[in-house]
C-alpha cells in the first residue's frame, strides 16, 4: 500500500478531523466506492488506533477522484484562498488591469458573498474600488448591480467597522494587561460579538481570539472551555475555515486542556497544530513539548526540539525564538543535561541579551535560573539578580493573573546555599512570598510544583513550607 498508494496515503494524514467532518456533511457520491473511500479517512482520522491501510484493489481512478473532490470543495470555503484572491483582485482593480473574467467573477461572488462571510468586510471595500472604477468610465452596465449591494449591506459593513475599532481598543487593554477595572465589561463585549450571528466571520473570530487571550490572562480556563464547546461546532462549518485557523484553533485548545491537566486531550490537539507546518509552528511546538514533558515523555521532547533548532534560525519572529530557547533549555534539563543547558543559556543571554531584557525576560530567566540552580551555580544566580534588577521587576508584576514569584525564589534558594541567610529566613521569605496566591487554584498548583522542584536541594526546608502554607488553606 505504501507504494501504490503512498502520495494518496501521505495527503489523507495532513487532513484535519474537523476538515473531515465538513466534508461528510456535503458528500453527495453517486457512487458507493467513493463513499466508502472518504468513510476510510474520516475514520482514520478520528479514531485512537492505528490508521487502516487502503485497498490496493480498489481502481486508483477512484482514489485520484476522491482526492481531487476534497481538494476542491475544502478550497471552495477556504477563507485564506478567498482572501489572496481578494489582494490580486484589489491589486487589478486599482491599477486599472482588470479583465473580463475578473469582472465576471466578482459580479459571481456578489451572488455568494453575505455579511456573514469571513472576510465580508473586505469584499464589500473592493466593491466600492470597483464602483469608483466604473463610474470614471462611464461603464454603467453593472452600476446598478453593484450599487444595490452596497446600498443592501451598507449598514451590516459600518456595524462590522465600528466593532472592529472597539475591537482595537479592547486587543490593547488585553496585551498590556490593563483590564481589571472594566473586567466583566469587557468579557461580556467579547462575548456578545462572538455570539452576534449577523457579524462577518473575521470579527466573530478576532473576538473569540481575544477571549481566549483573556481567560487566559486569568487562568478562567473552565470558562474557556464552554466558548470551545461552541466554537468546535462552528468549525465544522465554512464559517470560519483554512488550515491556518485550525490549526491555530487546535493550539488553543491544547493549551486550555493542559492548564486544566486533561494532558491525554491537550496531547491529542497539540499534535493536530503541528501536522502542518506554517508560521506559527515553533510556537505551536513548545505548546506541544510542555504537554508531553509533564506527562514525562522527556526523549520525545528532546528528538521534537533537536529536530526543529534549524527552524529557529530561519524565523525572525523574537517572541517566538525567545520561547523556542526558554523552553529548549527545560528540555535540556529534563534530559539531566545541565551543562549543556547552562552553555547554551549563557552563549543565547551574551548573544541576544537586548532582544531578551526587552521583551520575555521572564520566561527566559526562569529557565536560565533553573538551569543554574541544578549545576549548582548560587553566586551566578545572585550576580544576575542584582545585575538586571530581576526581583524588583519581577515584583512589578504582582497584580497579574499569571504572576508566580519564580526568581525570588531562586534567589532565596541561592542565598541559603550561600550561607547568607539562615533556615527561618529561608522558610520565612517563601512562605510569606506565596501564601496569598495558595487561594487561587491554578498558582496553588504551580507553587507546590515549584517547591517540589527545589525540595531536591532542601527537603527539610521546603517540607516545614508546605506544612505552613497548607495551614493557611484550612
Amino acid at each position: 500500500m505504501r507504494t501504490k498508494l503512498n502520495t494518496f496515503w501521505h495527503f489523507t494524514q495532513s487532513l484535519y478531523p474537523h476538515e473531515l467532518d465538513y466534508l461528510m456533511s456535503v458528500q453527495n457520491f453517486k457512487k458507493e466506492i467513493n463513499l466508502k473511500i472518504l468513510k476510510q479517512i474520516y475514520n482514520n482520522c478520528h479514531s485512537d488506533h492505528p490508521p487502516l491501510l487502503f485497498d490496493t484493489s480498489i481502481d486508483k481512478r477512484a482514489y485520484s477522484y476522491v482526492k481531487e473532490w476534497i481538494i476542491n470543495s475544502l478550497e471552495k470555503i477556504d477563507v485564506d484562498v478567498f482572501f489572496e484572491w481578494l489582494i490580486m483582485m484589489d491589486k487589478k482593480v486599482l491599477t486599472d488591469i482588470i479583465s473580463p473574467s475578473d469582472e465576471a467573477e466578482i459580479l459571481s461572488y456578489m451572488k455568494i458573498i453575505k455579511p456573514t462571510h469571513y472576510y465580508f468586510v473586505r469584499f464589500y471595500e473592493l466593491l466600492q474600488y470597483y464602483r469608483d472604477y466604473l463610474l470614471v468610465r462611464n461603464r454603467t452596465k453593472y452600476n446598478a448591480l453593484i450599487a444595490s449591494y452596497l446600498d443592501t449591506y451598507e449598514k451590516y459593513y459600518l456595524k462590522s467597522v465600528e466593532i472592529n475599532k472597539e475591537l482595537h481598543l479592547i486587543t490593547a487593554n488585553i496585551v498590556k494587561r490593563d483590564t481589571d477595572k472594566y473586567r466583566q465589561e469587557i468579557e461580556n463585549i467579547l462575548r456578545q460579538i462572538y455570539f452576534d450571528e449577523e457579524l462577518d466571520g473575521y470579527t466573530r473570530y478576532r473576538a473569540i481570539v481575544r477571549l481566549t487571550i483573556f481567560f487566559y490572562n486569568y487562568r478562567q480556563f473552565d470558562k474557556q472551555l464552554v466558548m470551545y464547546r461552541h466554537l468546535d461546532e462552528l468549525c465544522k462549518t465554512p464559517l470560519f475555515y483554512s488550515k491556518r485557523l485550525l490549526a491555530n484553533y487546535y493550539a488553543n485548545r491544547a493549551m486550555m486542556h493542559s492548564k486544566l491537566n486533561e494532558l491525554a486531550l491537550a496531547e491529542k490537539y497539540a499534535y493536530l497544530s503541528i501536522q502542518n507546518n506554517n508560521s506559527d509552528y515553533l510556537f505551536y511546538l513548545i505548546n506541544l513539548c510542555s504537554v508531553l514533558v509533564k506527562q514525562g515523555k522527556n526523549k520525545e521532547v528532546y528528538h521534537l526540539m533537536q529536530e526543529s533548532l534549524p527552524q529557529l534560525k530561519n524565523t525572525n519572529n523574537t517572541y517566538y525564538k525567545i520561547g523556542f530557547v526558554s523552553f529548549y533549555i527545560k528540555t535540556l534539563l529534563v534530559n539531566h543535561q545541565y551543562k549543556k543547558a547552562v552553555d547554551y543559556a549563557d552563549n543565547y543571554f551574551n548573544a541576544y541579551k537586548k532582544d531578551i531584557l526587552l521583551h520575555r525576560w521572564h520566561l527566559f530567566f526562569c529557565s536560565y535560573l533553573q538551569a543554574l540552580i541544578l549545576s549548582e551555580k548560587y553566586l551566578q544566580i545572585l550576580s544576575l539578580c542584582r545585575r538586571y534588577n530581576l526581583i524588583t521587576k519581577e515584583n512589578h508584576r504582582i497584580n497579574r493573573a499569571d504572576y508566580m514569584p519564580i526568581i525570588l525564589l531562586y534567589s532565596l534558594l541561592s542565598e541559603y546555599m550561600e550561607n547568607i541567610i539562615d533556615k527561618d529566613k529561608l522558610i520565612n521569605s517563601i512562605v510569606h512570598a506565596t501564601k496569598l496566591l495558595m487561594r487561587d487554584k491554578y498558582r496553588s498548583y504551580k507553587i507546590m510544583e515549584l517547591l517540589d522542584e527545589i525540595s531536591e536541594l532542601v527537603p527539610i526546608e521546603i517540607k516545614v513550607v508546605k506544612k505552613t502554607l497548607l495551614s493557611y488553606l484550612e
